[in-house]
């Protein structure tokens, strides 16, 4: 199915302005930012947080519309599972990365979405301002709206930067979250099936 001609509304930040604001920042922290290596990172680090925080300015109506769109129809009500997402958004405790290992998976009523959608849904909810809990109900609700799932269930895995590189200094531990909704949360069989399914964890982070 083609691509629907729906346009994200985003409101696009000051480039220059963004880089002109991380100049002073590296100035004020004593970085030679006229120095041969730095010379173009206040504009680099500008463009680079514009896209690593674009789903916060996509038009979540029209995002709706444009899924929808390419919804196709359920042809059985059997569990679909997408492993392996892997996306990095900004913790707006401390504004550094987090590595995001994301399993989204439904039981269809109607509508289906293809791979691809799923892996795409997850990046606008991804990159953004966020906490991990909350892109897993935002992906999970999002998902249930577009196809009129029977059940979803979100799983993230995350290691965050923001422990890792300060504070604790812990390069070991991994944050999960799981959010069920529907049959995933009322019933124990369609629960214990996914987690069967997911196996090992050999998709870890």
């Amino acid at each position: 199915m083609g691509e629907p001609n729906v346009h994200i509304i985003m409101n696009q930040p000051d480039i220059e302005k963004l880089a002109g604001h991380y100049a002073a920042i590296l100035t004020e922290i004593g970085a030679d930012i006229n120095s041969e290596g730095m010379r173009e990172t206040p504009m680099r680090a500008a463009k680079a947080i514009v896209e690593m925080t674009e789903g916060s300015r996509m038009d979540t109506a029209q995002l709706t519309k444009m899924f929808e769109a390419e919804c196709q129809t359920a042809i059985c009500h059997d569990m679909v599972i997408v492993e392996g997402i892997r996306e990095i958004g900004l913790c707006e405790h401390h504004l550094l990365p987090i590595i995001m290992n994301i399993t989204i998976a439904y039981v269809p009523d109607k509508k289906i979405l293809g791979l691809s959608k799923l892996s795409r849904i997850a990046g606008y909810f991804a990159r953004r301002w966020q906490n991990q809990e909350r892109t897993a109900h935002l992906i999970s609700e999002f998902v249930e709206k577009t196809v009129e799932a029977l059940g979803v269930a979100v799983l993230i895995e995350g290691k965050h930067m923001c422990a890792m590189a300060r504070g604790t200094r812990d390069t070991h531990s991994v944050m999960k979250v799981n959010v069920m909704h529907g049959v995933f949360q009322k019933d124990p069989n369609a629960r214990n099936e996914l987690f069967m399914r997911l196996g090992n964890g050999s998709n870890s982070i």
